[in-house]
């Protein structure tokens, strides 16, 4: 491989990993402050969740800040409106797999255990 293929290949690297830490520090953020947590966040917090190093860390609040998505305060960052609903949408969507109904479980969210009383016509156990 020349130089300028390795070149290209470790910037579309470096580009992947800056593009999951931006992902992975929203999507923290949005759990942290769900858990009533706080809703400023620095890399200090962050840190003890993620498995990036702290510079990386560190770079993506400011991508984010730079995209709009956090502000900086003068204890760390903080959602804006736009970051907020990003970060929302894409921790239900990371999590929305978990959301649906088990192997052998009323989908319709209608049963309990083996009481099918009050199923209706959506129950697919009855």
């Amino acid at each position: 491989m020349d130089t300028d293929a390795r070149y290209r290949q470790n910037e579309s690297e470096s580009a992947l990993a800056s593009l999951v830490d931006r992902e992975e520090v929203l999507q923290i953020c949005y759990w942290y402050q769900g858990e009533g947590f706080g809703s400023t966040f620095s890399t200090a917090v962050l840190e003890p969740f993620l498995k990036s190093p702290p510079a990386a860390i560190a770079s993506a609040f400011d991508d984010l800040v730079a995209r709009g998505h956090l502000s900086g305060t003068g204890e760390g960052y903080r959602f804006t409106a736009e970051g907020k609903r990003l970060a929302g949408r894409m921790f239900a969507d990371s999590f929305a797999e978990f959301q649906g109904a088990a192997h052998g479980e009323c989908e319709a969210g209608c049963c309990d255990g083996d009481d099918h009383s009050q199923c209706g016509d959506d129950c697919t156990q009855h």
